[in-house]
């Protein structure tokens, strides 16, 4: 008797443990690929973002990801802006360009060359949340994972003699990132 009474008294515990050791923080994310959609064509993130930042409280800090356009001398720059009340960039973000807590805002400049020139880019106009959760470290570096499912893009150029924005049209967007972000 004393066996089987051991026996259920382990076996109440490993399953106590397996209940009490499940929670959905605990979970391990799934990989997902580095790479961000424009209108249609995925293009592979093979460079690492860098945050920037800014001593102007207007421009605030900067997520960047300066990504060459396979088989060009060009550049594709993604520049999103969160907006946190800590000094963490870690959470969830709704697009908006009035710069509140808890915002974002995405501007995208395509075709850069050397010189700052691009073929265009954007003044936004819609966009889903913008999730950005650290997940771990990988040799000694914090690995972050960047989401932003969908945003249309209105893009164009400003014209300054006439003082507006000239719009070409809108792109479909969406990026995820898995990685580092540099300092």
């Amino acid at each position: 008797m004393n066996r089987r009474l051991l026996y259920v008294f382990l076996m109440l515990l490993v399953c106590c443990r397996l209940l009490l050791g499940c929670s959905g923080d605990d979970s391990e994310l799934e990989p997902v690929d580095s790479e961000y959609e424009l209108d249609g064509e995925v293009f592979d993130i093979t460079t690492e973002m860098f945050w920037e930042r800014e001593g102007d409280r207007e421009v605030g800090d900067q997520l960047r990801l300066r990504e060459p356009i396979p088989e060009t001398d060009l550049d594709d720059l993604i520049i999103l802006s969160p907006r946190s009340s800590s000094s963490s960039f870690e959470g969830t973000y709704v697009y908006s360009k009035t710069g509140d807590v808890g915002t974002y805002d995405l501007q995208f400049v395509h075709a850069v060359n050397s010189m700052g020139e691009s073929q265009w880019f954007t003044n936004g106009d819609e966009g889903d949340r913008l999730e950005i959760k650290f997940i771990g470290k990988l040799e000694g570096e914090d690995i972050y994972r960047v989401a932003l499912p969908g945003f249309i893009l209105n893009y164009g150029y400003w014209d300054y003699l006439a003082g507006k924005w000239i719009s070409f049209g809108q792109k479909p967007f969406r990026l995820t990132y898995e990685g580092v972000i540099l300092p």
